[in-house]
């Protein structure tokens, strides 16, 4: 199955680094479409899993999370672990 997800330009609320990152979230962990995941990623739940993930990720980048290439792996680590509290069945 192949996704194709269209990235947003960079704005005063979403930097370059976090549409990029969120973006490989995304694909790596093969994120599907629908509005369940903005409650438990603690983001407004009219978002879109999408929107909700990138909004995740910039919080993460404001909160200090480093920028290295240990960071996609950070972030995986970060949403399984979320999903893993809400006993949400998650896979690769």
């Amino acid at each position: 199955m192949t996704l194709f997800i269209k990235p947003p330009n960079a704005s005063i609320w979403l930097s370059a680094e976090a549409i990029s990152l969120s973006t490989k979230l995304m694909l790596s962990l093969q994120i599907q479409q629908g509005s369940q995941l903005a409650k438990m990623l603690g983001v407004n739940p009219i978002f879109y899993n999408d929107e909700a993930v990138r909004i995740w990720v910039q919080r993460e980048l404001n909160e200090g999370l480093a920028l290295n290439r240990c960071t996609l792996g950070s972030l995986e680590t970060k949403f399984l672990d979320i999903m893993n509290h809400y006993n949400v069945p998650y896979s690769l």
